[in-house]
Order: structure tokens, then sequence, then C-alpha cells
């Protein structure tokens, strides 16, 4: 395979034909700030704060890190004059739709951006509560496309365009094609989703999902949801039954 010089921010490294950016910056050790990144899923580039200066010759503009392959010879500046005033433009926006959460106030914090919003809201208010769901929802993505590539599910995608844009399970109601694994809540950064075990049952909030849990024959702990088993024992051609029993269980009786 072939491979292509790239220099950041003054560090010179070869990487192969079509990396990306983002891992080429890894590669030296320099820090892309993400949000809608996750190594284990297709890049997605839709967040943009990891947005960087690229020069090609007499080219020049600014890309997304995760998602620019590296092709011929460029020139990366990560942290440039020109990208912290964009990073700081966007986190404002960020601060718009969710003003409280931690993952965007310490972006805030490191780009000397103020707190409060410089944009108007748009999220809805009852009784003079805000939706807290839909607030906390920063967009990434990053559960969509885990649901869809690791999973396998698509129990859930994107809804609407611009301010209206969501993210929901179909028709926002309870989706049998959901089954409770929590995989996109593990990988949400804000914690928006609402994965709650309740003893025998698994609630996620977010999608209206509820789902009754299986308990260990002979432990007696709660450790998996029905709806996954279900998949399991279909995927793999074998009897629900393997299932009544925990691994912590399973493994202490082969040791």
């Amino acid at each position: 395979m072939s491979k292509v010089p790239v220099t950041i921010d003054g560090k010179t490294i070869e990487v192969p034909y079509d990396t990306t950016v983002l891992d080429a910056a890894k590669k030296l050790g320099i820090h892309i700030p993400t949000l809608c990144h996750n190594e284990n899923v297709k890049p997605y580039g839709v967040c943009r704060i990891c947005l960087v200066e690229m020069h090609q010759g007499k080219r020049e503009k600014l890309v997304p890190a995760c998602v620019f392959p590296l092709r011929k010879e460029t020139e990366i500046l990560t942290n440039s004059e020109k990208v912290q005033r964009v990073r700081r433009w966007i986190i404002q926006l960020m601060l718009a739709r969710s003003p409280e959460e931690q993952v965007i106030l310490d972006l805030a914090e490191k780009y000397g951006v103020e707190t409060h919003a410089r944009f108007a809201p748009h999220w809805k208010e009852e009784s003079g509560e805000r939706y807290r769901d839909e607030s906390s929802c920063i967009l990434c993505g990053q559960c969509v496309r885990v649901c869809e590539e690791i999973v396998g599910a698509s129990a859930i995608a994107f809804e609407g365009r611009g301010s209206k844009r969501r993210v929901v399970s179909p028709f926002n109601a309870e989706n049998d094609m959901c089954v409770a694994c929590g995989a996109c809540a593990f990988v949400c950064p804000t914690n928006c989703i609402g994965f709650v075990d309740h003893g025998a049952t698994r609630e996620l909030k977010r999608w209206r999902k509820k789902t009754k849990m299986i308990a260990c024959k002979t432990c007696g702990d709660y450790f998996l949801p029905e709806s996954l088993a279900k998949v399991y024992a279909e995927k793999m051609n074998i009897s629900e039954d393997v299932y009544s029993v925990c691994p912590d269980c399973r493994a202490s009786v082969f040791k």
C-alpha cells in the first residue's frame, strides 16, 4: 500500500493512502477534539468540532479530521487561530441546544466560550419545564450508528432537519426491533437515553422501551433482557434455556 507524507503541527509522518487526518494525528500523539467520532463505527463527520486547517500546495480550507482522507502531501494545522475561531462558533451553537451538558461546558471552558448561549435555544417548554431529552441530545449520531452497524437492529434513526432534527424510534413509539441491549446508552456522551434497570425490568426511556429481565437460576441476579435472549437464540439456532444461567455462574462451573 502506498504511503503519503503529512505534516501536522510541524510534525511529519508517512501514513497509508486514505488514512484520515484524525488517525494520523493520533499516531503523532496530537489531540483533536471529537464528539461524534467512535472508532467502532464508520466516521460520520457531523459535529464538526474536529475541523482542522488543511494546506495542499496553494489549496487550503477547513476540513473535518475524522473523515478527510490523506491522498497527497498535506500540511495540517490543528489549533490555528482560524480553527479556534470556528470551533468557538460551533461550541456556541451547541450551547444553544444543550446549555447544561457537561461535555459541551468542558469544551466551552477550554476554548474560552462564555457559557450563556449566544443563539436562541429551540427546545420547547411545558408548564415551565424544559424537555430534558431533547436539549440533552447533541445529535452526534453515535447511538444510531451503533444500533445499525454493530447491533444490527436499526431500531432508531434521525427525524427532521435543522433545529427540529432529533433521534427517535419509528413513529416515536415503542419498537419491537429494539432488543434493549443498551449499546446506544453506553456510547451516548450525554447520558440522555435514560437507560435504567429496575430489578426485573429494563427501561430505555428515550425509546419508550420496556422489557423483562431474565433472572439467573443459580444466583438470582437479573442479567439479560428477554428480548435480547430471543435474538441470540434465533441467530445461533439454540434454545433460550441456554440463557437461564448468568455468565459468572456459568464460568464458575468450569473452573
